[in-house]
This record gives C-alpha cells, structure tokens and sequence, in this order.
C-alpha cells in the first residue's frame, strides 16, 4: 500500500501541471473538520478528451470528514458551443456547483470517481466533465433572439435581411402557429 502524498497547505492545487489534480493526501492526516480552499483561475484546460475550456474559475473547499473528504464549492467556465439557429460557434457559460463526499481508503467507495486514492492525488477531471457536460444546453443558443438561418439562401439572419418572401401559410397549421407565438 503506497504512502499518501504529503502537501503543505502553502503549496499550490497544481500537480503534474494539470489544475484538476489535487495533492490532498495531507488532509487525510489532520483532524476532522479541517479543511482547505482550492481556487482555480486558468485561462485554458482540457476537462476530458471532448472538453476543453476557456476561462474555468471558482473554488472548492475540501473539509475532513469521517469517511473522507467532503468537497463543496463552484466552478465557472465557458466552452465553445455552436448555435443551432445560425450556426455560429460562441463561448457557453457553464456553471457547476461540487457538493459531493469523496470516501477514503477507496475500497469503501460507492463508485471510483468519488474515492480518494491511496496516493491522496485527487483528480476531479472526470467529475467536473460529467457536471459541465450536463450543464451544457440541449439546444445552445449563441442568444435568445437568435433569428437564424434564411431557409432560401442560406444567410445569417441576424447579420442581413435577404429579403425572400416567405413560404405561404398552411391555413391548417394557423392554431398551431398561434400557440408557439404566445409562448
């Protein structure tokens, strides 16, 4: 069984030089209810193989509990995204809240992403992509009064009006029309 990591809580959350892996392995030695702040504030990082961020910021505060360590805290990052309207790339707000028990020694642990390793290095990469992938919108919008695309031409309609005139009603569509205009 290897020896835990000893950190200083002085140190920087950065090892490996990824900002997601965290030496916690020194609060496993220190009493209950002692905790230490983590603050991130880097420019780019790459949460998984299909999720890199811009701008990831916020801080977790990892707290000595009996079974473990118990993480609360927020992040913030914006990741590209294309608008399903006009299909322009922009920056998605993402906007994720840790509130989970991370259980220690691991092979108490109900699931390996909430277990601390033996090592004490705690990678929350896997963790923070499941909650920014489920943050993203279903249908990302660049904004809410996205006009889109012009069925005829092609052009952004939030840059240009092109003028096509557009495709005559349905009479039999008209409730349905109605309805989506007054929501």
């Amino acid at each position: 069984m290897p020896a835990l990591c000893r950190g200083h809580p002085g140190q920087g959350a950065n090892l490996n030089s990824h900002p997601l892996r965290l030496n916690v392995g020194f609060l496993l030695h220190e009493g209950i209810g002692y905790n230490r702040t983590f603050d991130f504030d880097y420019p780019n990082v790459q949460v998984g193989d299909d999720l890199d961020v811009n701008d990831l910021r916020g801080s977790i505060r990892m707290t000595r509990a009996v079974q473990g360590l118990y993480a609360h805290g927020q992040l913030t990052a914006i990741a590209r995204a294309e608008c399903v309207r006009c299909l322009n790339p922009y920056g998605q707000p993402l906007d994720i809240e840790f509130d989970d028990l991370f259980v220690y020694p691991p092979s108490k642990a109900p699931e390996p992403l909430l277990a601390v390793p033996e090592t004490g290095l705690l990678d929350l990469s896997p963790l923070v992509r499941e909650y920014m992938l489920l943050d993203f919108p279903i249908q990302p919008l660049c904004r809410p009064d996205c006009r889109g695309l012009c069925p005829e031409c092609g052009a952004s309609l939030n840059e240009t009006t092109c003028g096509h005139a557009q495709a005559p009603t349905d009479m039999r569509r008209a409730p349905l029309r109605a309805s989506q205009i007054e929501t």
